[in-house]
């Protein structure tokens, strides 16, 4: 599970805004500061690009699906669509369903031994993960 950027902001207003215990001191009330401040950048820069990395996977993964789509019916309908909505749940819910199948798929290419699409997926996974690299403040 990936945790959204609502969720992680949430969380550290959430920490800012409850005070510590008394006996916990200072230096704690100081470090949960600082690690609320640092997500909420996290957050903050994963939000500039959240849409588009998200779009863009969607659209790789609907291609792989187009070139797929002998294995299973439900992968030509899945690379037919596009993503009307671009509010971050349903880019969400349809990046979910579009992974799921792409999970299916690479299970069946395994068992009918396709190095071609096993490879394919493969490389799929590698742009989806660079897609997905997370930006850290201060590097």
């Amino acid at each position: 599970m990936s945790p959204r950027v609502r969720d992680i902001l949430r969380g550290c207003a959430i920490a800012i805004a409850t005070p510590p215990s008394p006996d916990a001191g200072p230096e704690f009330a100081a470090g949960r500061r600082g690690l609320a401040g640092t997500l909420a950048m996290i957050a903050a820069s994963e939000a500039e690009h959240l849409a588009a990395a998200t779009v863009a996977e969607n659209a790789d993964i609907r291609a792989l699906f187009a070139g797929a789509s002998a294995y299973d019916a439900a992968l030509a309908e899945a690379a037919r669509q596009t993503d009307a909505d671009l509010a971050t749940p349903a880019l969400d819910a349809a990046n979910a369903r579009l992974r799921r199948l792409l999970i299916a798929l690479h299970e069946q290419a395994e068992a009918a031994s396709d190095a071609a699409l096993d490879r394919a997926i493969k490389a799929l996974y590698v742009r989806m993960a660079a897609g997905r690299r997370l930006a850290m403040p201060g590097g």
